[in-house]
């Protein structure tokens, strides 16, 4: 009996664990009965918006008592004088605040200033938490910093490739781990939502790695990609805008990196500045127009992906 109480313990302890993961730079706060990340570095509101949103989460709104005890709790500690941006905003109706999630300003227990008056309620605004004054309304266009918040609506599982989506999947032949974004992106977007999610986009370090990434884009053929260009995939790598000097978003060469193979009908040299792969697993220089992605991640870490490793 001792037994079989210390195994439900110890089962126990590993749900709690579990329960309590989402992503290692986000913090839990039981209480509030989610994850929150404070990101410093400031943004405009729809960036911050579309931040939140590629890491899984949303832009924080003090929806109830402690959520927003939370918020102003790190909002006291880093104290931005210009206050930090939260999901309240009127830019769908003028005339009415809602959270991202759709919670109306008046059922937020916050203290507001000059929100309601027709200055801010005649065009678009978003609110920014202040350590004072609570919700303030003001331009979206404004750099802040931003906090990020995810719900906990169960229990999320780890996968092997060190995330909760289940749109990445490990690839053993090159122990990294892989998600086909089908939805076309610009490939400065792409970049970015890669980044986001934990990875990178792809970068090729070897002929063994471009075979993984051509049988992935053939498992979308060109019906399956919508509003994009179904050729090719972005890809990890650019030029900076100098005349066919390539490298890898790591600051790599392509031939320091291990794979450097271009598809000599398609490269067109001084006019584009963006990396891709075509359908033939052959690299492709294209405009940064809308195609579909691959993002790559280390399966132990949410950080960029080390070449070679």
């Amino acid at each position: 009996m001792e037994g079989l109480r210390v195994i439900v313990v110890f089962i126990a302890a590993l749900i709690v664990k579990g329960s309590n993961e989402f992503r290692p730079d986000y913090e839990y706060h039981a209480s509030a009965g989610g994850w929150f990340k404070v990101h410093k570095v400031p943004a405009k509101w729809h960036d911050a918006r579309l931040m939140c949103d590629f890491e899984g989460a949303l832009l924080a709104s003090p929806i109830n008592v402690d959520v927003s005890d939370v918020m102003q709790s790190i909002v006291n500690k880093i104290e931005p004088s210009t206050g930090v941006y939260t999901g309240v905003n009127n830019i769908v109706t003028p005339m009415m605040y809602n959270s991202i999630e759709g919670v109306s300003l008046s059922a937020m227990p916050v203290r507001t200033r000059d929100i309601f008056s027709e200055e801010y309620s005649s065009s678009p605004h978003c609110a920014r938490l202040l350590h004072q004054a609570g919700l303030v309304a003001g331009s979206c266009s404004d750099d802040l910093p931003y906090i990020c918040y995810k719900k906990k609506t169960g229990d999320l599982r780890i996968t092997e490739c060190g995330t909760v989506d289940p749109g990445y999947q490990l690839d053993n032949r090159t122990g990294h781990c892989y998600k086909f974004h089908k939805d076309p992106l610009l490939w400065s977007l792409a970049n970015w939502r890669c980044i986001a999610e934990g990875g990178q986009l792809a970068v090729i370090n070897s002929a063994a790695e471009a075979d993984v990434i051509k049988q992935l884009f053939a498992e979308y053929p060109p019906p399956t990609i919508k509003r994009g260009d179904t050729t090719v995939v972005h890809l990890g790598f650019h030029d900076w805008n100098e005349n066919n000097v390539w490298r890898t978003v790591n600051g790599l060469s392509l031939e320091e990196a291990g794979y450097a193979k271009w598809d000599s009908a398609r490269k067109n040299n001084y006019k584009e500045f963006y990396g891709s792969m075509t359908r033939v697993g052959l690299l492709d220089d294209t405009l940064g127009g809308k195609a579909a992605f691959v993002c790559e991640k280390h399966p132990k870490n949410i950080v960029p992906v080390p070449n070679n490793v």
